[in-house]
């Protein structure tokens, strides 16, 4: 083996988390494809640093150790952006302990309601957040007032926020056994 390879044992366990790892990063991130390129560059730093891992250690909180670190580090070089979570916040939520099975019944409850949305508000939805348009050009698209567009966006939010937490523990409830 080679001092660049990682061992068999080591890439099993890193493609047993990446499913969680990506889901980790993403609930630090706004947009899934930071959060993707923050999981391959985490995973890369992850197989550089394999050697220095303790097999006799908990090898999913040291990925998300790293991964924490990526994400603060990605941060860093995207201030400029948009929408920028302040580090303080990045630490607060990465410190609290990730529930993926928590994380998966909350996507699965957001898609649901996101379905339940009217035609014209999941058009607005997918052109802000999937297409990330700005407001403008969401206004131009759709030739309505920003006022309107405005006032969809804070009602979406508000019917997905009151949606999943009614869906939450029937989901919760279903997949009790």
């Amino acid at each position: 083996m080679s001092d660049n390879s990682v061992s068999f044992e080591f890439s099993q366990k890193l493609v047993g988390i990446q499913r969680n790892l990506y889901a980790f990063i993403l609930s630090l991130l706004p947009n899934r494809s930071d959060a993707e390129d923050v999981l391959q560059e985490t995973n890369l730093i992850l197989c550089q640093k394999s050697k220095e891992y303790d097999p006799a250690g908990n090898f999913r909180s040291w990925a998300f150790h790293i991964a924490r670190f990526q994400v603060l580090a990605h941060l860093t070089k995207k201030k400029r952006s948009k929408i920028c979570f302040s580090n303080e916040l990045v630490e607060t939520l990465a410190s609290e302990e990730f529930d993926a099975q928590k994380h998966h019944l909350t996507q699965r409850a957001l898609q649901i309601c996101y379905d339940l949305l009217p035609e014209h508000m999941r058009e607005i939805s997918r052109m802000r957040f999937k297409e990330d348009l700005s407001m403008k050009e969401i206004c131009k698209s759709l030739n309505r007032p920003i006022g309107a567009i405005s006032g969809t966006l804070f009602r979406i939010r508000q019917n997905l926020i009151q949606c999943v937490r009614e869906k939450i523990p029937k989901l919760e409830a279903d997949t009790e056994f």
